[in-house]
């Protein structure tokens, strides 16, 4: 009965005439494409009935900006919009206009066109007449759907009677589609239809091909076709066969705006649609088959079910299996027997998974997971300056090993001008050869002759490298999407924005949140291709080598607009008077720049300053293209190999020094696939299927390798490699290398025990747990990209859909840490501001805490006369901008101090904040009642104050929280020891457990435990008051109906009381939470456990020297002087709280950040000066803003131990950067004194003032 009458009022709803909601159809308004000169266009649009018009517009909107201006206006004239210009962005915007009527003015000039504007106006129907004006019959009588979203949100039996199950999936389906109800109702409906098509218990499944199909005359034989029949012609045919248009139209809306940041999620409409989309199989149908198109529905489709299958222990995807199990194939030695253990999920619970993945976390040097790391590796050529990484010899006429190069596993490889790069399997870079203009990054210009790490960018998980053959300057792609360059910087094609040389690596900043995918360098020019398809170039433009229509030089990265409605898929630079080229998706090849020769394979010579199709390759499935010297190369997916330009030095390969100007095949490979293949300045190496490798062209250097320095006309094979199964080449000017990547010996490391804290693995084989992390990283990096289309907010589903959601609370723990950090990196780099060196000036006096806390207690009323307090008071002054800077986001004035605040006293205040949360200055936070009670666990630990509620105090927590934001957005740790039950919450864990209750407070459940086990005898006579104690100690009464526990309301008092103590604090985590979300992408944190973001926030409480060691720098001292062997003795000696003193010290902080990639390339720099005399009668001098500890030539390690000791501990309270000069005795020789900014401008003209060291400081 409750079911007909949902489905039978749902119905009644959907055929509504009276309430007028019958929707009237869209009306679209368009120019002329492209439109004309001097134009001036007027109209307008009329829509009766209508309360509102939401105008969408077409994405190939493109006019001339300010000059060719589209107008829109209300029924009154009123000016809403003014739309033009040549993005996406300029026209994305949906408007919405008040009243059934708009007007729009077109206007154009003289000079350049464009496609056009389009737009579709659809009407927003009212719901009905306004209720207070009818009748109380009119309202009875007329159907509601508010009524229906009641009833049906109980669960229903479904199996009952298939027709009616049938006509409610109808009757939601039609008012999914209904534009007259509200957007909360739609959704509604589509939730309600999704759950029914995934509910067990409708015991059958829609047939959507055959919904897709049109009917046939002949009725199907099969249930579901059944079921699909009798659906035809209904809401849900309708729903079904419009969903794939609609749905991508939604992701082409919405992609460009989530992925730009302006949104940090997909809508809930979307991601209602696109998982119903996902239960229905679409991904497998033929209206999905289109390659690029559908890419991101498929990844989202695997993601979801792998998701599902995770949670719910079930059978895994037999697509994803089969793509592990390549994966582990390609890291197995030989002879390594393969199973399936790693996807059994009787082995494998949660509980096995997430312990796998806390020993990973923890100890992350005990598992490398390599996949193609290579074996041996063989170079030969020009090595004049040591670029074959550690080979004998000037001239390599053959191929030998390279044995350093080996050691480092590389997985990619790269040549440049004399030297060469390599990339390892955990993203650290290796440079060896010729160091002229800084173009190895290593610093300074000397060059090496062994691989050398670039540790400026060791924080960093690189993943691709990109040099020209022939180039002086070098791009690096991490694995967050962030494009770094070093190198030669003429004509700007570094991209920083200037023509300067970098010796080092120095991230892009206008590439940041762009989300580059691949990149590509010349000798002049650089490129790169984001994950949309957008291609930008820079640097020398002469010859319109860029594509931007002139030659005109860029000095940062530059749309390039001609490619613009295509996604480019692999580009490549030339050098010299170079060429550029790409391919698209749609199987075409374009070139441009100069045309000598005939490079650009368009039959003849001329340039060409805008990408254009080489139409002999249109169609050939060309997969790689690549630049030499005047030449160029594409390689097909068949292993075909084109060559074509200038033909001197038999570059070609054609058997001739004839130049070519249209791509012709290398018919001397044909018959043979070539998988891989790279190009020299004027030679060419390329490996194939059968793992042979071919050389040929200029071989003065011994290049080409066939023992001789003669020139090869044609491929010849390299006889010195038969066997060894190359299947990777690469090249620099004139040296070449190969390997193998083919079953790699020993290609991860392993640990060889189960250390015993892990009880759930013990009884799993280490082969059987690599295998499960390879599984889990996989999932990882295929479920994070996907994340701003999930829903993140855990909601309770029915019984009936549970196998049919994510569950994203049971996936915090079995997410790989890398991939969650990678995705909410991602965001935050693409709200970074950074054009401020810091934000506003705030003023705080320090010397009034001192004052109010002269007899301890709180620093004045409610903690408001602390640092803390004082700059809580204050955060209205913080905005948006100031909040999203990577450092300093206030810059401190301490009143009566003289401090010059370049980052040091920012340090200062915030390490003086966390002593005061946690000195009792505030009491906004209170100990642990085991702390109180000095028994059980986390007693050193801190909780939220649930007492505090007034308006003061929900500041005071929302400012808390704007610390947490900062500290994860600056990586700089903040020192805190709050409780893990409290990181819980704030990640969004849906409720707190017993377990977390009895970590803060081991008496709370044994006290209950007892009351419910009382006699009634013992219960009456113990007379206990119907309350209990707060986390703070507090007496908090239960109910006002009882004022003591007895025998019949013990069971109400032991609910009310879990209850209490279960959300006690849940007010103060909303409003720490809602300071959070003002820095941080908060609803992200769902990913996160809470442990996963304590460490977030706070680093680790242990100070690793090994961490500390790994950015330290020397100035003045070799670090292998005995003095810098005692500096690290002494600090090895150090508990772990004074190593925290000596952070304080040096850098005004506490704590280290998590790991090298939060340091963001800031060193430790240890200076040693020979300016102290006597040096034994001078305490170090530490300047906080800049990292820097400059220490005198002590004599012993004895006298430098006590004399950093007393620094670190009396020294680190006075005027930050002061520094004192104590006699031997200990007792003060002169006044401590602030070292004056103008005597030591030379030491600070080599920084900038967030504390980043840019030059050499061997002035200090």
């Amino acid at each position: 009965m409750l079911l007909e009458l949902c489905v039978t009022e749902l119905e009644d709803v959907a055929s509504d005439r009276e309430t007028g909601r019958v929707a009237a159809k869209p009306v679209v308004q368009e120019s002329t494409h492209p439109y004309t000169d001097d134009t001036s266009l007027t109209g307008h649009v009329k829509i009766p009935g209508a309360e509102a018009l939401r105008v969408e517009f077409d994405r190939r909107c493109s006019t001339e900006r300010r000059h060719d201006p589209l107008t829109i206006m209300d029924g009154s004239g009123h000016t809403v919009s003014v739309r033009s210009g040549r993005e996406w962005t300029d026209w994305s915007q949906e408007l919405r206009i008040p009243g059934d009527e708009l007007r729009w003015k077109f206007t154009s000039d003289g000079s350049v066109n464009g496609w056009g504007w389009c737009f579709t106006v659809y009407p927003i129907m009212p719901s009905a007449t306004p209720m207070d004006i009818l009748s109380d019959r009119t309202i009875l009588s007329r159907p509601s759907i508010d009524l229906v979203t009641c009833l049906l949100d109980f669960k229903l039996d479904l199996s009952l009677d298939k027709e009616v199950v049938n006509r409610l999936a109808a009757a939601l389906a039609a008012c999914a589609q209904l534009s007259s109800l509200g957007a909360g109702q739609r959704m509604w409906a589509l939730q309600k239809l999704r759950t029914l098509i995934s509910a067990k218990s409708s015991d059958q499944s829609l047939n959507v091909n055959a919904l897709l199909s049109s009917p046939g005359p002949d009725t199907p034989d099969s249930d579901t076709s059944q079921k699909s029949y009798a659906l035809n012609g209904t809401a849900v045919h309708s729903l079904v066969q419009g969903l794939p248009e609609a749905l991508q139209r939604q992701y082409e809306y919405e992609d460009p705006i989530a992925r730009s940041g302006k949104h940090l999620m997909h809508s809930p409409f979307f991601k209602v649609l696109v998982a119903l989309a996902c239960d229905l199989g679409l991904d497998t149908l033929p209206c999905c088959t289109e390659a690029h198109k559908w890419t991101w529905f498929r990844r989202y489709c695997m993601a979801a079910r792998v998701a599902i299958s995770i949670v719910h222990r079930t059978q895994l995807p037999v697509p994803f299996a089969d793509e592990v199990r390549k994966k582990i194939q390609d890291l197995a030695a030989d002879g390594e027997e393969m199973t399936r253990k790693h996807e059994d999920h009787q082995i494998f619970k949660i509980e096995q998974d997430e312990q796998l993945l806390i020993w990973l976390n923890r100890k992350p040097e005990d598992w490398t997971l390599s996949w193609g790391g290579s074996g041996q590796i063989w170079g030969w050529g020009h090595n004049h300056r040591g670029q074959l990484g550690g080979v004998e010899g000037a001239k390599v006429k053959l191929p030998v090993g390279c044995e350093a190069l080996a050691t480092l596993r590389p997985v990619q490889m790269i040549g440049g001008e004399q030297t060469l790069f390599a990339v390892t399997a955990d993203g650290k870079v290796y440079a060896t050869g010729y160091g002229a203009i800084g173009r190895l990054g290593i610093g300074g210009t000397d060059s090496v002759a062994h691989p050398t790490l670039l540790e400026s960018i060791q924080h960093v998980f690189i993943k691709k490298l990109a040099v020209n053959s022939g180039g002086k300057h070098c791009l690096a792609l991490s694995a967050d999407g962030e494009v770094y360059s070093w190198g030669e910087g003429e004509d700007g094609k570094l991209g920083h924005g200037n023509r300067c040389t970098c010796d080092r690596p120095r991230v892009i900043e206008s590439l940041r949140g762009k989300e580059v995918n691949d990149i590509a360098a010349g000798g002049a020019h650089s490129a790169c291709i984001t994950a949309n398809g957008e291609l930008y170039t820079w640097g020398k433009g002469r010859y319109g080598r860029l594509g931007h229509g002139d030659s005109e030089d860029q000095s940062k990265p530059k749309l390039v607009e001609a490619l613009k409605g295509y996604r480019v898929i692999d580009v490549a630079c030339g050098s010299g008077d170079a060429q550029t080229l790409c391919i698209t998706d749609d199987d075409n090849v374009w070139s441009w720049g100069d045309g000598d020769y005939g490079k650009l394979g368009r039959g003849g010579s001329d340039g060409c300053k805008i990408p254009m199709k080489i139409d002999a390759l249109y169609g050939q499935g060309v997969s790689k293209v690549e630049c030499g010297s005047q030449f160029s190369v594409a390689l097909t997916r068949g292993g075909a190999v084109y060559t074509w330009g200038k033909g001197d030095y038999h570059r070609l390969g054609h058997g001739t020094d004839d130049h070519v100007r249209r791509p012709r095949r290398v018919s001397a490979l044909q018959g043979k696939k070539v998988i891989d293949i790279a190009c020299g300045s004027l030679h060419c190496v390329a490996c194939t299927d059968a793992g042979e490798v071919y050389t040929w062209g200029d071989n003065d250097e011994g290049q080409v390798g066939d023992g001789t320095t003669n020139a090869i006309q044609r491929p010849r094979l390299v006889a010195a490699l038969t066997g060894k199964k190359i299947n990777r080449v690469a090249c620099g000017s004139a040296h070449s290398l190969a390997w193998s990547t083919n079953k790699p010996v020993n290609a991860g490391k392993i640990p060889t025990l189960i250390p015993m804290e892990y009880n759930q693995l013990q009884n799993i084989s280490i082969i059987v747990l690599r295998n499960r992390l390879v599984l889990l990283h996989h999932f990882s990096d295929l479920f994070c990209p996907s994340i701003p289309m999930f829903d993140l907010q855990d909601k309770p589903e029915p019984e009936y859909l549970e196998e049919n959601t994510t569950g994203l609370n049971k996936l915090r723990g079995i997410l790989v840490s890398s991939a969650k950090e990678t995705a909410f990196r991602k965001v935050v780099q693409a709200t970074m501001v950074r054009d401020k060196q810091h934000g506003p000036v705030v003023e705080l006096n320090r010397i009034q805490v001192k004052r109010a806390r002269g007899k301890g207690g709180l620093a004045g009323p409610d903690g408001s006369k602390s640092v803390f307090g004082q700059l809580a008071a204050k955060q209205a002054v913080f905005n948006a901008d100031s909040l999203m800077l990577p450092h300093r986001v206030w810059k401190v004035k301490f009143v009566g101090e003289s401090v010059d605040d370049c980052g040091g006293g920012y340090s200062e205040s915030i390490a003086e904040m966390c002593d005061e949360l946690q000195n009792g200055s505030l009491n906004l936070l209170i100990v642990t009642p085991n702390g109180r009670g000095e028994s059980g666990a986390n007693r050193d630990c801190y909780l939220l104050n649930p007492m505090l509620k007034c308006h003061q105090h929900i500041n005071m927590f929302r400012f808390l929280g704007m610390l947490f934001g900062i500290a994860i957005r600056s990586g700089s740790p903040l020192s805190l020891n709050i409780a893990e039950p409290v990181w819980k919450q704030l990640a969004g864990m849906p409720v707190l457990t017993i377990s977390d209750l009895s970590e803060a407070d081991k008496d709370f459940i044994p006290g209950l435990m007892f009351i419910k086990e009382m006699d009634d005898a013992s219960l009456r006579s113990a007379e206990m008051p119907f309350s209990i104690p707060s986390a703070s100690g507090q007496e908090i009464h239960l109910s006002s109906k009882y004022s003591r526990i007895s025998p019949e309301n013990k069971a109400e008092y032991i609910r009310l009381a879990m209850n209490y103590r279960l959300h006690e604090f849940d007010e103060q985590v909303k409003w720490v939470r809602e300071g959070m979300a003002k820095v941080v992408p908060v609803p992200l944190l769902s990913l996160f456990t809470g442990l996963e973001l304590e460490t977030m926030v706070c680093g680790s409480p242990d100070i690793p020297l090994n961490l500390l060691k790994s950015v330290a720098t020397y100035k003045g001292i070799e670090a292998t002087a005995p003095l810098i062997q005692w500096f690290w003795e002494v600090m090895e000696e150090l508990s772990n709280n004074e190593r925290s003193l000596f952070l304080r010290f040096v850098w005004g902080r506490t704590r280290l950040p998590r790991t090298i990639a939060d340091f963001r390339g800031r060193d430790f720099v240890l200076q040693v000066l020979d300016k102290y005399s006597p040096p034994d009668h001078f305490l170090p001098e530490s300047y906080t803003c800049f990292f820097l500890l400059k220490m005198p030539r002590y004599s012993c390690k004895s006298v430098l131990q006590e004399k950093l000791k007393y620094a670190i501990h009396f020294c680190k309270s006075i005027d930050t950067d002061d520094y004192a000069r104590v006699a031997l005795t200990g007792e003060m020789i002169g006044d401590v004194d602030t070292p004056d900014v103008s005597d030591e401008s030379e030491d600070i003209d080599s920084m900038e003032s967030d504390g980043e060291i840019i030059d050499d400081m061997d002035d200090f």
